[in-house]
């Protein structure tokens, strides 16, 4: 078993299968917008319980899940093997560039598996002075200001939002956030006083970052260590 994780074929053939499945998916969505319409704005495990009858549609996403955890077990053998074998090593950056680059890989993978089961993203219609219980927030939109901008040939607006009886005040360029929670003013009505307030939640977003910053520093390593050689 120690072999066949730590094995460059098993990355090779793994690769190598995902990129087929991907190919796979790039076909099934178009073919079946309205099965997939949704699976964007609510967790992906949620969005299988609420799909259940439509299986054989997205099952190809089911085996690219597996394929990305036997994938990220790959690389976590590889990197203990690599450390292992290098204990000592006096080229530090040459050394540790490559496991790091492998690392940031993982840490991407591991956002993406955090977003799967836990973010969301919701649209909320509201009206001035009315109160909405949205995930567990209760939101009301306290104010709704349309200025005109001499100059300018649409008015510029902005709300006042209560989240929790906590005041903020969003524009279009200039979103809250509430405990890693993003609100956004999405558009907003004059005549009618109404707004959508986007609501945003990626707790995945965050080891997303870390990886794309270990990427750019592996990578920066790996140069380094290319240029002086």
């Amino acid at each position: 078993m120690i072999k066949f994780l730590t094995s460059v074929k098993t990355y090779l053939w793994i690769t190598g299968l995902s990129i087929a499945v991907y190919i796979i998916g790039s076909v099934v969505i178009p073919a079946n917008l309205d099965v997939f319409s949704e699976i964007n704005d609510i967790p992906l495990f949620e969005w299988f319980s609420l799909n259940r009858r439509y299986l054989l549609q997205y099952s190809w996403i089911w085996l690219l899940i597996i394929l990305m955890a036997v994938l990220s077990a790959n690389t976590i053998a590889c990197i203990i093997d690599a450390l292992a074998r290098g204990a000592g090593r006096r080229d530090v950056i040459g050394f540790f560039s490559p496991q790091m680059l492998h690392l940031a890989v993982l840490f991407v993978l591991l956002g993406h598996m955090v977003s799967a089961l836990y973010a969301y993203r919701e649209d909320v219609p509201m009206t001035t002075g009315a109160v909405a219980e949205v995930r567990g927030l209760r939101l009301m939109l306290n104010d709704l200001e349309f200025i005109q901008v001499q100059g300018e040939d649409s008015p510029r607006w902005r709300v006042g939002l209560k989240v929790d009886d906590r005041l903020f005040t969003l524009e279009p360029a200039q979103p809250a956030f509430v405990d890693g929670i993003g609100f956004f003013a999405k558009s907003a009505n004059e005549k009618r006083k109404t707004a959508v307030i986007g609501i945003v939640y990626d707790p995945g977003a965050r080891w997303e970052v870390i990886g794309a910053a270990m990427f750019v520093l592996a990578a920066l390593g790996l140069c380094y260590v290319q240029l002086r050689r």
